[in-house]
C-alpha cells in the first residue's frame, strides 16, 4: 500500500462516524428485599404517579406474579418517569410499615423525637404536619432518626415496625431526609 493510499484510509476512516452505544437503565428491586420492604416500595409507587393496571391480574406485566417483580416494575417505572435520575433509585428511606399499631407509631415517634432529631417538620404548621396521622408522622421521625444515626439496618428496626423502601416519599414540601 502506497503512502497516498495508507492517508486516503486514514482520511476515510477518520471522517466514519462511529455509532455511539448507549446503555439503557432499569431500577430493579435488590434480591434479598423483604415483601414488607417490596409491599411498601409498591403501594408508594402506585399511589404516586404510577400506572400499575399493568402488574393487575391480567395486565401485561402480571407474570410472574411475585412481589419482586411487580415492585421492580414499580421502581423502573417510577425512576424512568423522573428522568433516570439516581436519586430516583439508589436512595432509601425507613418508614413505618402499614401494620404497626397506633401506639407503637406514638412510641417511635417519642423515641426518635428524643434522639436529636429535629421532629419540628411533624409539628402544627410544619412542613410534613400533613396529612396529620399517626403513620406519616412516625414515617418522618424513623426515617429522621434512621439518616442520622448511621443508616444501618438497626437504626430501622423499631422494635419491627420499619421497613426500607426505595422511591422517595417526599410529598410536596415535606422532604424526607437521605
Amino acid at each position: 500500500m502506497s503512502s497516498l493510499q495508507l492517508l486516503t484510509l486514514l482520511l476515510l476512516v477518520s471522517t466514519v462516524a462511529i455509532p455511539v452505544v448507549t446503555c439503557r437503565q432499569w431500577c430493579m428491586a435488590m434480591p434479598g428485599t423483604s415483601d414488607e420492604q417490596l409491599q411498601a416500595n409498591i403501594d408508594f409507587g402506585c399511589s404516586n404517579g404510577v400506572d400499575c393496571t399493568p402488574i393487575q391480574p391480567g395486565g401485561t406485566c402480571y407474570d410472574p406474579n411475585t412481589l419482586f417483580d411487580h415492585a421492580s416494575y414499580v421502581m423502573n417505572a417510577y425512576y424512568q418517569s423522573h428522568g433516570r435520575i439516581e436519586d430516583a433509585c439508589s436512595r432509601q428511606w425507613c418508614m413505618a410499615m402499614p401494620t404497626a399499631r397506633d401506639e407503637q407509631l406514638q412510641a417511635n415517634i417519642d423515641f426518635a423525637c428524643s434522639q436529636n432529631v429535629d421532629c419540628t417538620p411533624i409539628q402544627p404548621g410544619g412542613t410534613c404536619y400533613d396529612p396529620n396521622t399517626l403513620f406519616n408522622h412516625a414515617s418522618f421521625a424513623m426515617n429522621a432518626y434512621y439518616q442520622s444515626h448511621g443508616r444501618t439496618e438497626d437504626a430501622c428496626r423499631f422494635d419491627r415496625t420499619g421497613c426500607f423502601v426505595f422511591i422517595d416519599p417526599s410529598n410536596g414540601s415535606c422532604v424526607y431526609y437521605t
